[in-house]
């Protein structure tokens, strides 16, 4: 059965001479591993700069249950949205986004919330002319909303923030954020943008991978992580 639905590209790697497999996460069946035959062909209709991370993009696929492998038939641009991610720095954000993402989501598991989501930060990344520097570490905590442990912003006066209970508390825990940095996760927490120190930055986005797996999702060792981290701008 051929079915249509569009998808956010998040990686591919090669599977033959002439074709590689693509992860992509679709709005009708979730996360899918698709082969795309003959796609590393001069030849080929299906441009393989099409599955550039976080490319939106429209799809006639097989839908068969028992292959753990689909096949792409068709694949083209959605015309709301470029082909392409340009500006370097928004590249390496997209990569960042795109390796969260292959950690986080289950293969076959649909999610009309979080795929909008993703869908507002493609619109945002492209439309502004210049992301934030917090960008990273607010996307991992309004991901965390999806996920089912985002933090709860009440009585961030309070001294510490619980990694572990998702609190600002004031009793000191093994993993607790505190000082500057608990200051800055609570301004953000609250929609108050601020310019962070690199090292806090660094800091927080290390603080909110410990978060995640806190909450049984490892987004650790990611390889994007010190590529961005290094765009000290």
């Amino acid at each position: 059965m051929t079915e249509s639905t569009s998808g956010i590209c998040l990686h591919y790697y090669k599977y033959s001479e002439s074709s590689v497999v693509a992860k992509i996460f679709t709005e009708k069946f979730g996360l899918r591993s698709f082969v795309l035959k003959g796609v590393r062909s001069k030849k080929s209709k299906n441009k393989l700069n099409l599955l550039q991370s976080l490319n939106i993009v429209q799809l006639e696929v097989t839908n068969n249950n028992k292959r753990q492998l689909q096949y792409v038939k068709e694949i083209s641009k959605l015309d709301k949205f470029p082909s392409n991610i340009l500006d370097m720095n928004k590249r390496f954000i997209a990569l960042f986004i795109s390796e969260v993402l292959l950690k986080v989501l289950v293969d076959s598991e649909k999610s009309d919330s979080i795929y909008t989501f993703i869908l507002d930060s493609v619109f945002m990344i492209n439309e502004k002319e210049e992301i934030s520097k917090n960008f990273s570490v607010l996307f991992l905590m309004k991901l965390s909303a999806y996920l089912g442990f985002y933090p709860n912003s009440e009585n961030y006066e309070r001294k510490y923030f619980n990694l572990e209970t998702g609190e600002f508390s004031n009793q000191l825990s093994y993993y607790c954020l505190s000082e500057e940095n608990k200051k800055y996760f609570a301004l953000l927490l609250n929609n108050i943008e601020i310019d962070i120190p690199y090292k806090n930055r660094k800091e927080l986005l290390k603080s909110l991978q410990k978060y995640y797996s806190l909450h049984h999702y490892n987004i650790d060792n990611l390889k994007s992580y010190d590529v961005i981290e290094s765009l000290r701008t």
